[in-house]
């Protein structure tokens, strides 16, 4: 059997649960750590940058198979199916246990008063697009990102051919692009009247990584230009290698990295993820499919949606103690994320992730 065969075949990648677990790492380090450390050890944010492009990898991945063993069709109600059994159960549990705390216990207070202003961008996952968020909620502008991904995008690989589906991307990765470079600043600034630049992660971010996730998925779907990469990247020290130019690029860039850096660093992002999937025996897959790291990796969604919740905890009990320790909020907090994360995964998420099967794409 060829390595493409292999490939179409695979239906579990041994790695990405490790990729998932670094990611959320990243992101709780980010979010736990002083900012006065050294500038290599203040880009957690970019663990957000990692999430995208696998989500849009897996995602076209499934896809593209999907319509490959089904005379060219994509259940889209399924699909929409699928990912609101796995996403909404967390984010609207989060969401309608907020509006008790705030519509009861603190009915008078002006954080309840907020919460219920900005209620409806989060109901309806547009939260990248707004100035306001509320405390612990403002990450869930990541989420409404994907969402709006995942709403958008099947439909275009429903709809359309292979060559007009890259058509379209590249047009979106070019917008995405004046975004990065800032070319269209103004335009935003006049959009929300503003006289400075305005303050959206979704800006700096841009969909662009997850744009590259979604161009890896069809490279890859391709058994020439499979063929072609897998020559390139099909060595088992790749893995490792990549890594450490995705480190290098990481470290060697300071200050502001919109624009060439933060295209650069995605890119390589992207790159590492080929290096994980188009072999599965590389260098690091010991490392990725360690027990722990898999575990933690299988419930990141949950650490993502609970770790701002967790890490509050775990300062107002430092605070309490008078305990001033850099990297103590780091460490319990993400051994309370995990704990909660976990037991969320358990006993709440899994009846509607065994529901889920039901409408899983034939393979």
């Amino acid at each position: 059997m060829s390595s493409f065969s292999v490939y179409r075949e695979q239906r579990y990648f041994q790695s990405l649960d490790g990729v998932r677990f670094f990611s959320i790492l990243a992101v709780i380090w980010h979010h736990s750590m002083p900012s006065n450390l050294p500038e290599v050890f203040t880009r957690g944010f970019l663990g957000v940058d990692m999430f995208f492009v696998l989500s849009g990898y897996l995602i076209v991945t499934l896809l593209l198979r999907e319509k490959a063993n089904n005379n060219q069709k994509i259940a889209l109600k399924n699909f929409y199916i699928r990912r609101a059994l796995r996403i909404f159960p967390v984010y609207f549990g989060v969401l309608f246990a907020l509006s008790i705390v705030y519509g009861l216990v603190k009915q008078d207070d002006a954080e309840s008063e907020q919460y219920f202003s900005v209620l409806p961008i989060y109901l309806a996952f547009v939260a990248n697009w707004s100035l306001v968020h509320v405390a612990n909620l403002g990450i869930y502008w990541s989420l409404a990102t994907e969402e709006q991904f995942y709403i958008f995008w099947p439909v275009i690989e429903k709809v359309f051919r292979p060559k007009v589906v890259l058509f379209i991307l590249s047009v979106f990765l070019m917008i995405n692009q004046a975004v990065n470079f800032g070319y269209l600043d103004d335009f935003f600034m006049w959009l929300y009247q503003h006289d400075t630049p305005v303050d959206l992660h979704i800006l700096d971010t841009t969909f662009t990584p997850i744009c590259l996730g979604v161009l890896l998925a069809h490279a890859l779907n391709n058994k020439t230009v499979f063929d072609y990469l897998s020559r390139l990247f099909s060595f088992s020290w790749m893995s490792i290698a990549v890594g450490l130019l995705l480190l290098t690029l990481v470290a060697m860039f300071t200050g502001d990295i919109s624009g060439l850096p933060r295209l650069l660093i995605q890119i390589t992002m992207c790159l590492w993820l080929l290096t994980l999937v188009i072999n599965e025996d590389h260098y690091l897959r010991p490392l990725m499919a360690f027990p722990a790291i898999k575990r933690l990796g299988q419930v990141s969604y949950g650490m993502y949606v609970y770790h701002m919740f967790a890490l509050h905890i775990v300062r107002e009990l430092l605070a309490r103690y008078g305990i001033e320790i850099d990297g103590v909020l780091f460490v319990f907090g993400l051994l309370l994320t995990a704990l909660i994360a976990e037991l969320s995964y358990r006993f709440y998420e899994s009846p509607f992730l065994k529901l889920n099967k039901r409408f899983r794409a034939q393979h």
